[in-house]
């Protein structure tokens, strides 16, 4: 990871909490309904991580739920800025600086993970995953969400300055189909349940749906959408 990269990730979380971006508390509508979906599956769980932590809302539903939480996160400001949060509120959650797909974590530390629109920023996805899998204990689950039949071009920008190109919101990889997801979490993840997320937020994304529902119909055009998953290891 380079420096400019590094003073990039550190500027998108600063401008999240403390400008005018407003990500991080729109996402908040679909953690709400991800994490409505996981509760079944942290009942008999004591310990989870989350990768890219954002403003730490999910960390502190899941703290509040009654589990050890570590969060993981590429951009150091943000890691600092949260620790300060989090002590100031009272909440025991542990933060660490770093990239999934390069830092060293314990083997079988955690019972679950969760990487909510994280995994397509990694340009070095599969060794994230390798490295999610020796956290996780031997069944544990890795939840997420991924954009779903993303067509990365339609979203490539090129700087004008330095006629660098680059994705607009820093996506590296689309799924098209449900094996396209079983190929990346490879042989020993098992997807015990999947499926597209629609959250409607007002009548305009309602409206917004049907039409693409129309579009796909007649035109056969893929929409691009996102997709949450459940998946659990098997380390045997």
């Amino acid at each position: 990871m380079t420096k400019i990269d590094i003073t990039y990730y550190d500027f998108l979380a600063k401008l999240n909490l403390e400008g005018k971006k407003t990500v991080w508390n729109e996402n908040r509508i679909k953690i709400d309904h991800v994490y409505k979906r996981i509760k079944k599956y942290l009942k008999n769980t004591s310990s989870a991580c989350e990768v890219g932590v954002g403003d730490g809302y999910l960390l502190r539903l899941l703290h509040n739920s009654g589990l050890n939480v570590l969060g993981i996160d590429i951009s150091k400001y943000l890691v600092n800025e949260l620790k300060s949060r989090f002590d100031r509120e009272g909440f025991d959650i542990e933060l660490v600086h770093g990239d999934i797909s390069r830092i060293q974590l314990e083997k079988d530390k955690f019972d679950v993970f969760l990487c909510l629109d994280v995994l397509e920023h990694i340009l070095n996805i599969e060794k994230a995953i390798k490295n999610i899998k020796k956290a996780l204990i031997n069944g544990g689950l890795l939840i997420g969400t991924l954009p779903f039949r993303e067509n990365l071009k339609d979203n490539m920008v090129m700087c004008p300055k330095c006629k660098y190109k680059f994705h607009r919101i820093g996506h590296y990889h689309s799924f098209n189909t449900v094996e396209d997801i079983k190929q990346l979490l490879g042989s020993d993840f098992k997807i015990v349940e999947i499926s597209e997320l629609r959250l409607f937020k007002n009548v305009f994304d309602i409206i917004s749906h049907i039409i693409h529902n129309i579009s796909w119909f007649i035109f056969k055009t893929n929409i691009a959408s996102t997709v949450y998953f459940v998946a659990r290891v098997n380390k045997n």
